[in-house]
């Protein structure tokens, strides 16, 4: 994780970020419409591979400001620049801890985030935070610990992530503590569901060295392997990104065992309206 700085400087997610990005994007829209979001808070936001600080891009474009936590001051000035090139609405926080969150109760329609529960170190304590400061829906994504993929790489990396809580990322886990908080769990299921396995290293690598082609794409496309920033596709300088990368989610309705084994992500919507919160 402490990559992160590497992807400013050649603004080069690859494919698999950009598609898991893209993917996100149907679940903010869906977000939207269900629970009429204007206001969200993304903490912590630190956790996926590639760019920081840009998850909750899709929400600017739309015209809705987004509070945006870290816990790096240098990766907030480096988001802060991608975002006022982009000209949308932002309000950036550098925090510590995320354990306390400086804002009044219901603050905010959505709070939420990806792939980041790993670096908390007191999961309840979080969680309660995130109940107070939220009025409608918290949305949570977190590392499927029990794809093919995920397995793979903690078996080969065993020693190198120490500093990491992965009980976190168990939903047994998560869920128990949702249950004691009286937060209620309104759906859970798998997002980004690609064609390629869940591995630490570029896909277009991946696939150059294993001669795979991806479905719809021919010997003479070259896109594939094209350097690749969703920044792109918001300032528009590569407008079919989304299309060109969508092509290949054909997995994401899969039945629910291809994706336990085979999906990057596992996601939960915690509905706090509901509950009269």
């Amino acid at each position: 994780m402490d990559t992160w700085e590497s992807y400013f400087d050649t603004m080069d997610e690859g494919i698999g970020t950009t598609y898991e990005r893209f993917i996100l994007h149907r679940y903010f829209e869906k977000l939207r419409l269900d629970f009429d979001i204007n206001k969200i808070v993304e903490v912590p936001s630190f956790g996926m591979t590639g760019v920081s600080g840009i998850n909750s891009l899709w929400w600017g474009k739309e015209g809705i400001h987004p509070v945006v936590i870290d816990t790096d001051r240098g990766r907030i000035e480096k988001a802060e620049n991608i975002w006022r090139t982009l000209g949308y609405p932002v309000e950036f926080k550098f925090m510590e801890n995320v354990n306390t969150l400086p804002f009044p109760d219901k603050s905010f329609d959505l709070s939420w985030n990806f792939a980041s529960l790993w670096f908390i170190q007191d999961l309840e304590r979080f969680f309660m935070e995130l109940r107070r400061i939220t009025k409608k829906v918290i949305f949570i994504c977190i590392p499927n610990r029990f794809g093919l993929g995920y397995i793979f790489r903690n078996l080969i990396h065993s020693g190198e992530i120490e500093d990491l809580y992965l009980k976190n990322i168990h939903p047994k886990y998560l869920k128990t503590i949702l249950k004691n908080l009286d937060m209620p769990l309104k759906e859970t299921g798998y997002l980004d569901v690609p064609p390629w396995p869940d591995i630490a290293m570029k896909k277009e690598e991946m696939l150059k060295k294993i001669g795979f082609l991806l479905k719809n794409n021919t010997d003479n496309d070259d896109t594939l392997f094209e350097k690749k920033c969703i920044v792109d596709y918001f300032n528009g300088t590569k407008p079919n990104l989304e299309k060109d990368t969508l092509k290949y989610d054909f997995l994401e309705n899969a039945p629910a065992f291809i994706k336990l084994l085979w999906g990057h992500h596992r996601y939960f919507i915690i509905d706090i309206e509901s509950n009269g919160m």
